[in-house]
């Protein structure tokens, strides 16, 4: 019996020595700091043993597990940190785990200060095997879908990191579309969790998740170019799309039919949004159309002294002295205090100068600031006051026809399926 004490005490040392694993040591490498919109990206040099923690706090340093810091466990690079405030130096670093050991060392620090988007864009590769030109997007929580001519329809989840595709985790076409179509599709939107896509010769069809799409009523013309939904009168959930020689219809029965309203104009009509609990629409000749409710008898035009096609209107909640933005063929861009009374912005406040039509505006940035706007040739145009306005080549020389922001990252897309990321 006092033989089997030691060995047992033996046994018991040897069996706590190896309750823990040792910890790493070395600190994690390759550690970077790249900025965005309202985010910086942190990568490393990643091994597959370990688990990573990232701290980071504003400033020039941060020393790792102390209160000041904030931590991220279990990080895997690359990894966007959001949540950031543009124009602040923040500092980043590291330190990993092995399985229940304790921490091994810190990295040194890195610093990144997060700023806004629209500068500096990436192209992806043309969708489709036969790229068709894409005219619309929309998103659905994490999900994009991109529309054009020939049926185009392209799906993809968001990704910030992703390389190719940029932005987006991959593009899938649809996996089922109605019987025998084949329409050109103008626009696309999102209207409480479904897609609603609007043909140019006056179909509809409604997808939950971008790939299977169901047919819904027909708007009785051909020419339609814009879709937009909206409650009339604050109580009557509608539908209305827009085309030529001034057509407006609506739909107040869930796209099962569609009925006129007059819109007081014959000019060939291009888009429709609601904004700022109003309806606009946009034209040929300047035609520039706004509405309380969208309801028959309450469209009037707006004057926006400009004989230029206008395409596309945002409203940019942030501003205070210009928050509505109308922009159009060659490179026009009008501002408004109020949405009633429009102002161009002369030539001379776009630097580099601009020439090309624009096709699409919206508002993004981390705090919803920047007015950004897309055209032909690949044409962009930002502004954070909407009166003096940067340009920058988007990527693809390809026309863009269709922009929107979203997780720090504008996604654009156009002719031959160009698509491009600016983050």
């Amino acid at each position: 019996m006092r033989l089997l004490i030691p060995i047992i005490a033996v046994l018991f040392t040897l069996s706590g020595c190896h309750g823990k694993t040792d910890p790493p040591g070395d600190p994690p490498t390759g550690v970077t700091a790249t900025p965005g919109d309202g985010l910086v990206v942190i990568s490393w040099d990643a091994l597959p043993e370990l688990t990573y923690w990232i701290f980071f706090q504003p400033g020039s340093t941060v020393a790792v597990a102390t209160p000041d810091s904030i931590a991220i466990r279990r990080a895997i690079s690359p990894r966007p940190v959001t949540g950031l405030t543009n124009g602040i130096q923040y500092a980043f670093a590291m330190n990993a785990t092995r399985d229940d050991s304790s921490a091994g060392p810190s990295s040194f620090s890195v610093v990144a200060s997060p700023r806004l988007a629209g500068a500096d864009w990436v192209s992806g590769t043309g969708l489709g095997t036969l790229p068709q030109n894409l005219k619309s997007i929309a998103l659905n929580g994490s999900r994009l879908v991109a529309v054009g001519d020939a049926a185009a329809i392209f799906a993809g989840d968001l990704d910030y990191t992703s390389v190719d595709p940029p932005g987006i985790l991959a593009w899938m076409p649809p996996s089922s579309l109605p019987v025998a179509f084949s329409s050109d599709l103008a626009g696309v939107i999102t209207t409480n969790g479904t897609f609603t896509a609007l043909g140019t010769d006056g179909s509809t069809m409604t997808s939950s998740d971008g790939l299977t799409w169901t047919a819904k009523g027909r708007v009785p013309a051909i020419g339609m170019s814009g879709l937009a939904f909206g409650f009339v009168a604050g109580v009557t959930p509608t539908f209305f799309a827009v085309g030529a020689g001034g057509d407006i219809f609506a739909s107040t029965d869930n796209l099962v039919s569609w009925n006129p309203v007059s819109s007081g104009t014959s000019s060939d009509l291009t888009g429709i949004s609601l904004l700022n609990r109003a309806f606009f629409v946009t034209g040929a000749g300047g035609t520039l159309l706004t509405s309380p409710t969208g309801a028959e008898g309450t469209w009037a035009p707006l004057v926006t002294n400009t004989a230029n096609t206008l395409r596309s209107v945002a409203f940019n909640p942030t501003s205070l002295g210009n928050p509505y933005v109308a922009v159009g063929d060659a490179a026009t861009i009008l501002t408004s205090p109020d949405g009633v009374s429009w102002t161009s912005v002369a030539p001379s406040a776009i630097t580099p100068p601009l020439r090309q039509d624009l096709r699409s505006v919206t508002v993004g940035g981390a705090t919803a600031s920047r007015f950004l706007a897309v055209g032909q040739a690949g044409a962009v145009a930002y502004s954070d006051d909407g009166l003096n306005w940067s340009t920058a080549s988007s990527g693809p020389s390809n026309n863009l026809a269709g922009v929107l922001y979203t997780s720090g990252m504008y996604l654009a897309v156009g002719d031959a399926g160009a698509n491009a990321v600016a983050r």
